[in-house]
This record gives structure tokens, sequence and C-alpha cells, in this order.
């Protein structure tokens, strides 16, 4: 089990998903990054790509954003991950679950700006640089967006993004900020 460590949902616990592809964000590490990034899950747009549990996402909702985006694509993890944020009895406004892959999502919601983003895919993968680039030219990301990669090996700078690294364990955690433009 995992526990909300703040806000309206402080305490909580959320299951699990029993998938080999899904790895939940250890509760210390998950209080770490959200130390880091300050509030910035306040009144946020979020996006949580490869949600898991949805542990990242529902931290943010009970930290203060205003809307957050549920992805994942695997069904068992998927009916966790809609269990966990049903528990939460939150406005139906402030979250959109999708069973879908990252790609297709991506493209589908072409209209929408994030302010927070969060990056988890399963082991191995080798993908958060692209999503990044991806999200920057595309236009996704609001002005002082952050992005929380989290993957097995070092992330990559990235231009027009300030970037600081935290390893936690085998688990390399970057905290990318948009750059302000003049």
């Amino acid at each position: 089990m995992i526990r909300i460590g703040a806000g309206t949902h402080k305490g909580l616990f959320l299951k699990v998903p029993q998938s080999k592809n899904t790895r939940p964000t250890m509760d210390k590490v998950r209080q770490a990054i959200f130390s880091a990034i300050k509030d910035k899950s306040v009144n946020a747009v979020v996006l949580d790509l490869f949600a898991g549990s949805g542990s990242m996402g529902i931290e943010a909702l009970s930290r203060g954003a205003r809307k957050c985006y549920f992805v994942d694509r695997d069904r068992l993890t998927f009916k966790t991950l809609r269990e966990n944020v049903l528990s939460l009895n939150e406005d139906k406004n402030k979250y959109e679950l999708f069973l879908t892959d990252y790609r297709l999502y991506l493209k589908k919601s072409k209209d929408i700006r994030y302010d927070l983003v969060f990056l988890d895919p399963p082991y191995r993968f080798t993908i958060d640089p692209d999503i990044i680039r991806y999200l920057l030219e595309n236009d996704r990301l609001n002005e002082d967006a952050v992005i929380v990669s989290e993957q097995d090996y070092a992330n990559e700078e990235i231009p027009g993004l300030s970037m600081k690294e935290y390893r936690y364990g085998q688990k390399h955690v970057a905290i990318y900020r948009k750059e302000k433009t003049a």
C-alpha cells in the first residue's frame, strides 16, 4: 500500500497494481519530489503519464491541483488506478482517466497545456527525453511548467529546460523547469 503524504487526502492509502510493469514511487521518494517542487501543484493542470497507481497525480490533487489527467495502457493497472481515483470522492471535473497508449493520448489531447508533468514509464524504457521534447516542440507546457522524470538511468539535459537530478537507490529523478522567455 502507498499513502498520500500531504493535503486534503493526507494519510489515504492507495492500492498498488498487481503488474510486473508497474513500480509505484516509494512514499519517501514521492515526498522528496513534492518537497523539491514546493507548491507547484497548487492550481496546476497535471499530467500523470504512465500513471500506475496514480499516486503522483493523486498527491498533486491532494495538494491543490486544479485538474489531473491520468494515463495508463495496462488494463489491470488501470482498474486499480480508477479505484484509487474514485476513492477520493473528488469533483469529477478535477480529473480524467485514459486507458490508452501514451502516444495516442498525446496526439488526441493536443489542446491541453500542462503546468506539471509526471513521467515514470515501465522499467528500462528510454523514452522520457523524447516525450519531453515532444511536449516542448508542440507547445504543451505552460510558462514555468515543471516535468518530473523518473527512470532507471541518468537523465539528460534538454535545451529550453533547466534540470536538477536526484538519485534514490537505482532510480534517477530529474526535475525539469521550463525556462522563462524574455
